[in-house]
């Protein structure tokens, strides 16, 4: 039985790491090597870094940063922003990722997918997709521009798989810094078109929204950006509720999971 993810997200602008509320305003945290130092000495299995105003300003990927933190990483690393090409791919997983996650890239020369997995393999190939719930319809969300894109969801799924995407990213720009949990409903939508791992994203404010989004949408794995930069041990409190509810995660050997207890808003003691 595959074992669940457990996948903190670091969204920056530049190097500055931010927190971030219906993908349109960010609050400053710090800087993404203090965040990284974090997850590192805690209880994650991957660690995302997303730059998301990198292909917006038409910057690369910051190739010494991954170096740096690929040198202090001990759990896969996925990166993503500014990626244009295969080129640009290819500096990545070189300076050390294991991963990549393309976004905008994907909607305007979709044969990245092709050409990358071909070289790559399409175990490194993530596509992150921005999902909004709009006129009783979901619908790919252009976070560069800020509008929905006429675009068939399933048949956009059903297209980048076929092409040799390895994973999906689900990102929920309508519970993006919400609190109130993942978004059950799009993830199923995705989760039930895909042939390919979903990860999901967006909106957790409670330790038990992990496990809630595992039992409800049986999807791969379970991300999370704002609630690990404000939480005292975040990460082995969040696999703690996963084990409490009965969830299939891996676990690393100096915690003592049975020990936690939570109190009402998720929050262990």
């Amino acid at each position: 039985m595959l074992k669940t993810r457990l996948i903190p997200c670091i969204i920056t602008r530049g190097e500055m790491v931010v927190q971030s509320y219906n993908f349109s305003r960010y609050l400053p945290i710090g800087n993404i090597k203090t965040a990284i130092e974090f997850f590192v000495n805690w209880d994650v299995d991957e660690i995302v870094v997303i730059d998301i105003t990198a292909s917006k300003e038409g910057r690369s990927p910051n190739l010494d940063l991954i170096d740096w933190a690929s040198s202090e990483c001990f759990v896969p690393l996925t990166v993503g922003g500014g990626i244009r090409d295969t080129q640009d791919i290819k500096g990545l997983i070189n300076s050390g990722a294991d991963k990549v996650c393309i976004n905008s890239i994907v909607r305007k020369n979709p044969d990245i997918i092709n050409e990358s997995s071909e070289i790559f393999g399409s175990q490194c190939i993530t596509v992150s997709l921005d999902v909004i719930f709009y006129d009783n319809k979901h619908y790919i969300y252009d976070y560069q521009n800020r509008n929905t894109i006429d675009t068939n969801l399933e048949e956009f799924i059903l297209d980048i798989q076929d092409r040799g995407c390895g994973e999906i990213f689900l990102n929920s720009v309508d519970r993006d810094g919400s609190r109130k949990g993942y978004d059950i409903e799009v993830i199923n939508t995705i989760n039930n078109i895909a042939k390919i791992p979903v990860i999901a994203c967006g909106g957790v404010g409670r330790s038990y929204h992990f496990s809630e989004a595992v039992i409800k949408t049986n999807c791969s794995g379970v991300s999370a950006a704002n609630i690990f930069q404000h939480t005292e041990h975040s990460t082995i409190a969040a696999k703690a509720m996963m084990i409490k509810e009965g969830l299939n995660v891996r676990l690393n050997g100096e915690v003592n999971y049975k020990e936690f207890e939570f109190d009402d808003t998720g929050r262990p003691y």
